[in-house]
């Protein structure tokens, strides 16, 4: 009788079968990680943004400068994370991010636009907000729809 050493060749195709399935489970799990963690991503700006904003306005409230609030809306938001980004482009630290003093638009070009329903690019635009005397009382960043 003879005695087999090592793995038949059936054997060999089912373990390999296996790593492929337990791969194509692993790759589609950290695409959809990706895609979560970009929209966390650009959520998370959105609001270290418009808290930038709200330190600004009360910035000038608390100085007595309530006229400075109506001229922060042109400003470069971005600016108001530090990221310094110029007119009409990018820097690494952006990763994505433009600001078109223009339009006063601040967009997002996604790395993965399956995250965002396959958009290319996501618009928002700082809106003012006044009480019921006209006065620039606050700023806001809304999304362009």
């Amino acid at each position: 009788m003879r005695r087999q050493t090592g793995f038949s060749k059936f054997e060999f195709a089912v373990v390999l079968a296996i790593f492929g399935v337990l791969a194509t489970i692993l790759l589609d799990r950290l695409t959809t990680l990706e895609q979560e963690t970009e929209r966390l991503e650009v959520e998370l700006t959105v609001r270290h943004i418009n808290t930038g904003i709200k330190l600004a306005v009360a910035d000038a409230i608390m100085r007595g400068e309530e006229a400075r609030i109506a001229g922060l809306i042109d400003e470069n938001p971005l600016n108001f994370l530090d990221l310094k980004v110029g007119a009409g482009r990018t820097t690494s630290d952006a990763k994505g991010w433009n600001y078109n003093p223009a339009t006063h638009a601040l967009t997002y070009h996604p790395r993965q636009p399956e995250a965002f329903t396959h958009q290319q690019k996501l618009a928002w635009r700082l809106q003012g907000h006044t009480d019921e005397l006209g006065r620039s009382v606050g700023l806001r960043l809304e999304p362009v729809h």
